[in-house]
């Protein structure tokens, strides 16, 4: 099976893509068998949303010189996606905000990631996880059902690392995630 780690931060080598590989390592070592992946969204050239409304008539995007396509593949041939984001101004940062926008193209009627299961990680430095969390959960209306929260507290760089309550979260929050992800057949 696979396991896509997805990181929705800026900050590279953050708490956020901290959380994410803690999760697919802690998941890689209860499913060995686990193929897992790390990304960083701002790794990947996402244009901004140009507000043309084309994708309302086209199903689709007016804009397809970016990675958009790249991303949207690499989430489809996943068995689980671990999304994870820090929350700025109670929501997701804009380099994930501008890949969230974009999807906007798929809206109408549009169910390609029906059977997908994601399990979100937010960071905060103190609050702002109900609307975060509801921004992150877009993929729902694509048919994707989100099957497990966690909620990290951490601000500067390798805060979480050092905030034994919080990586004991994060930890447990992985393990559950153990009994979530869809298993092959023998």
């Amino acid at each position: 099976m696979k396991v896509l780690g997805i990181s929705g931060s800026p900050r590279k080598d953050g708490n956020t893509d901290y959380a994410v590989k803690r999760a697919l390592n802690i998941i890689k070592d209860g499913l060995p068998e686990a193929d897992t992946e790390f990304l960083r969204v701002a790794d990947y050239h996402i244009e901004h949303c140009r507000g043309c409304r084309y994708c309302m008539e086209a199903v689709e995007c007016a804009i397809s010189d970016d990675d958009l396509g790249l991303l949207v593949e690499k989430m489809l041939g996943s068995d689980f996606i671990i999304l994870g984001a820090p929350i700025y101004w109670w929501g997701p940062p804009g380099v994930l905000k501008d890949f969230i926008d974009r999807t906007h193209g798929f809206y109408p009627d549009d169910k390609r990631f029906e059977g997908k299961k994601v399990a979100l990680i937010s960071v905060a430095a103190t609050s702002g996880f109900p609307s975060h969390e509801r921004t992150m959960s877009w993929l729902q209306h694509y048919g994707a059902e989100i099957v497990a929260k966690a909620r990290l507290m951490a601000r500067e760089k390798d805060e979480l690392k050092q905030r034994l309550r919080q990586l004991k979260k994060l930890d447990a929050f992985a393990v559950s995630l153990l009994y979530l992800i869809p298993q092959k057949a023998d």
